[in-house]
Formats: C-alpha cells, sequence, structure tokens
C-alpha cells in the first residue's frame, strides 16, 4: 500500500512538473519569460542589477536545474510597488 502511495505521489509530481514547464514555454514564446540576459537587455539593465533587484525581492523563477527565469509582467508589478 505505501509503494503504491509513493509511486502515485512521483507520478502526480511528475505531471505537475511537465505541466509547468509548458506553461513556462509558452510563456517564453509570448515573450514574458525570459532568461537572466534577456531580462536585463528588455529592462535595459545589467544582469548585476537585476540580481539586485532579485535580492531585494523582485520575482524569479528557479528551474529544478538552476536555470533562473524572469516573468517581465511580475518584475514590472514588483518595480511598481517599490516606486518611491
Amino acid at each position: 500500500m505505501e509503494e503504491t502511495l509513493q509511486q502515485w505521489r512521483k507520478e502526480e509530481f511528475q505531471v505537475a512538473l511537465e505541466m509547468m514547464e509548458q506553461a513556462i514555454e509558452v510563456n517564453m514564446q509570448k515573450n514574458e519569460i525570459m532568461k537572466q540576459q534577456d531580462c536585463a537587455e528588455f529592462f535595459n539593465i545589467s544582469t548585476n542589477t537585476l540580481l539586485s533587484w532579485v535580492r531585494n525581492g523582485a520575482p524569479e523563477i528557479r528551474l529544478e536545474s538552476g536555470m533562473p527565469l524572469y516573468n517581465v509582467k511580475s518584475i514590472q508589478a514588483w518595480l511598481m510597488e517599490h516606486e518611491h
């Protein structure tokens, strides 16, 4: 019974992970989710500035591989919230 439950959890996790990866891919095609360099270029800033924003709370997506991705709309909203 326990093995069946563990197998089911693994399968459900894999399905959820694949769905998230597909959603990220769709958004990347819409240019809403970008890699680090592309995002920095979009905002006309250096990657160091982008990393500073993340350290200060800007949203970042970390893939299981460790690669960071950025949702431009989420960062724009974060910037608007932190506008002085």
